[in-house]
């Protein structure tokens, strides 16, 4: 649940760099389009009982919570995010990059500078990875991969 919590938690950064909105505003839309309580991966067999319904929605909402601390905390620390990103990306300007990419750039740099030792290092960096080649371009796996390995490396 953690990976949909990325998940969402990107798409509301996105949309905040695309429509310069507020975080208070975005998240509870991106939850009532995408935050559904339907199974990710749903077994017939079970997904009907109701301890199962039960999980999954403590589940969803840690998840929603957890999207919604990433959010947060992005937008609170974007400037010295943005500083630390563009003080390790050679020839690339964070204004210059794709949407996406910057903004998997930013949600990993806030797990590795500001969220304490809450998820390790490799994680962080193999999930912005995924989300970057789930939604980005051919490139952008290699590309989010080299400038959060220097930002790792430097934190």
């Amino acid at each position: 649940m953690r990976r949909q919590a990325r998940q969402w938690a990107l798409m509301n950064l996105y949309a905040l760099d695309v429509g310069r909105g507020r975080a208070e505003r975005s998240v509870p839309l991106v939850f009532a389009s995408f935050g559904g309580s339907e199974p990710i991966d749903p077994n017939p067999s079970w997904d009907r009982h109701p301890a199962y319904r039960m999980w999954l929605d403590e589940r969803l909402e840690e998840a929603r919570s957890f999207a919604k601390e990433l959010v947060e905390g992005v937008e609170a620390h974007r400037d010295g995010l943005d500083a630390a990103l563009g003080g390790v990306s050679r020839n690339w300007r964070l204004d210059r990059m794709a949407i996406l990419d910057r903004n998997v750039l930013r949600l990993a740099a806030f797990e590795l500078l500001h969220h304490g030792e809450k998820t390790p290092r490799k994680v962080v960096i193999n999930e912005a990875v995924e989300l970057a080649k789930t939604f980005g371009t051919k490139e952008s796996g290699a590309f989010v991969n080299g400038i959060l390995d220097r930002i790792g490396r430097e934190s």
